[in-house]
């Protein structure tokens, strides 16, 4: 895909693996890499399918079963991936709707799948919007909307994805129901920002990764739990 590795307005969503530090000192490296792979292979499975459905849309819409559409021009809205380390990085191919719908249902179901696991991975993050280099052979990503999402995430205090100001019109011309304006956990207090709804749809299953998780922690990292909770209770309280 040409558009690339060309600078373009786009939708980032940057997420940290929240306790990392402690998996690597508390697991061999062998324990970490196998669940590190398996998560990384989730997210892969993940974007892949997110594209087969737009892929299948088009073919259902042109009346045509399996043709090769590839590109931005055939309506494909590619998300890319990069990890390292801590780091879980989205990126868009644009700045369209429907590209925030893609970036916004594929960070949805990877906090989901994060915390549907025996050991769950506890995310939080941040999503923002503007112009992005990409080079994915030479894995070079810049941009402002890039540190706008690692700078909002870095005072997130919930597992959960906050919206950066420069994303809320696009979030705002959207509506739908992927997005709620409330007020979320910030280390400068509780402050209304719109966040990313991820846990509408399998709300027990996440009850009971938080459990899991707090089994694992005392202490300050227990209000990442305690917040998060009580985000879904606001959510479910208010409908």
């Amino acid at each position: 895909m040409e558009n690339t590795n060309q600078i373009q307005k786009r939708f980032v969503v940057f997420l940290d693996i929240m306790g990392f530090k402690e998996r690597v000192a508390r697991s061999s490296a062998e324990t970490l890499y196998s669940e590190l792979t398996d998560f990384n292979r989730d997210i892969t499975n993940i974007i892949n399918s997110t594209k087969k459905v737009q892929l299948d849309d088009l073919n259902q819409q042109s009346g045509v079963s399996d043709i090769a559409l590839d590109t931005e021009e055939d309506g494909i809205h590619d998300i890319l991936l990069a990890q390292f380390s801590d780091s879980i990085v989205l990126f868009s191919s644009d700045n369209t709707k429907e590209s925030l719908l893609s970036i916004s249902n594929v960070a949805k179901r990877i906090m989901q799948s994060a915390m549907d696991r025996e050991k769950p991975i506890p995310l939080k993050g941040a999503l923002a919007e503007g112009n992005i280099t990409c080079d994915m052979p030479k894995q070079l990503f810049f941009g402002q909307a890039l540190i706008d999402a690692y700078l909002l995430e870095e005072n997130v205090q919930y597992y959960g994805v906050a919206v950066h100001h420069s994303a809320e019109k696009s979030i705002m011309d959207y509506g739908g129901t992927l997005f709620k304006d409330t007020l979320i956990p910030l280390k400068s207090g509780k402050i209304n920002h719109y966040e990313l709804v991820w846990y509408n749809e399998a709300t027990e299953d996440i009850r009971q990764g938080l459990n899991r998780i707090r089994l694992t922690v005392s202490d300050s990292p227990r209000k990442y739990i305690d917040n998060t909770n009580a985000v879904i209770d606001s959510y479910l309280n208010k409908g």
